[in-house]
């Protein structure tokens, strides 16, 4: 199965969108963005309000990715993944075209009806392209998304039942997951999904926008606690190879355990973080399940 590249995303569909561009032609352009301060006694009251899940009941599959895993799902730009073991079933992000994650949903036996909740990182097509299309088979369930997503998109929520939980600031959206709040990029504002397990923070990216060190640098603001996997799109495929290996020192000094790049993270991104990870370098792609056997 072929590895789709963001050059073949963008020859495939015309200009993509303008701030996928603009990373093309200036390497850096989304990255190094200002962020606001954690409130320390919000953080406190937020993290009171919410209880760990236990790792061994946690199931992450990759759903939608440009990077293949299982022979059988098809393969293309964008990520989704399925969230299952907490107390509520967490779809995040939803790929770009909706056939293809309901064909690869189908293929993974995973009904629409299973979803308790949709958790949309950020307003690129490769990630919300598929949510309407869930909505429809899914309707009436609450969608977390940054607080800067156009009032249409919400709206087209509301007309099918959903519920638009605008995410400005860190907030719960389970009674095991927070979000990071919004986190401003020049390319487009994104929040992370936190995971709270018995055995450190699970942190699931959709493209890392406002810099993956950044997001984890929030998350253990936020939370004040170790983080045992971050997963998803790191974005780092226009990054130097110095650069990638600088990030990947500063993730491990922030006591990161284990990371599952894809997506827009770049093969030889990915290749330098299987270096600095070794055994704790997970490997991921459409179909992918992450289980506490790839955790220990």
């Amino acid at each position: 199965m072929k590895f789709i590249t963001r050059r073949e995303a963008l020859r495939q569909s015309g200009l993509y969108l303008l701030g996928t561009a603009a990373c093309a032609a200036f390497p850096g352009f989304g990255i190094g963005c200002s962020q606001g301060g954690v409130d320390p006694e919000k953080a406190a009251a937020l993290m009171q309000d919410t209880r760990n899940a236990a790792v061994a009941a946690i199931r992450l599959t990759v759903v939608y990715d440009n990077v293949p895993y299982r022979q059988d799902l098809r393969t293309d730009w964008g990520f989704a993944c399925l969230v299952e073991g907490l107390d509520r079933t967490i779809l995040f992000d939803t790929g770009r075209y909706d056939d293809r994650l309901m064909a690869n949903l189908s293929r993974l036996r995973i009904a629409p009806t299973q979803i308790d909740t949709l958790f949309l990182s950020h307003n690129h097509p490769d990630h919300v392209g598929g949510a309407l299309a869930v909505l429809n088979a899914r309707p009436a369930i609450d969608v977390a998304l940054p607080a800067s997503f156009p009032s249409g998109f919400k709206n087209a929520i509301s007309k099918r039942g959903g519920t638009a939980s605008a995410c400005r600031h860190p907030r719960k959206i389970t009674n095991h997951c927070l979000s990071t709040g919004e986190m401003h990029s020049w390319v487009r504002n994104e929040h992370a999904l936190i995971i709270l397990t018995d055995q450190g923070t699970i942190v699931l990216t959709g493209c890392a926008h406002p810099g993956v060190v950044e997001i984890v640098e929030q998350t253990k603001a936020l939370t004040q606690r170790d983080v045992l996997l971050v997963a998803g799109g790191f974005h780092l495929l226009m990054d130097s190879a110095s650069s990638v290996r600088k990030k990947a020192a500063r993730l491990k000094q922030l006591g990161v355990r284990h990371v599952a790049p894809s997506h827009c993270t770049g093969s030889e991104a990915m290749e330098i973080l299987a270096e600095a990870f070794g055994d704790r370098f997970i490997q991921s792609g459409a179909g992918r399940a992450v289980t506490a056997d790839d955790l220990n």
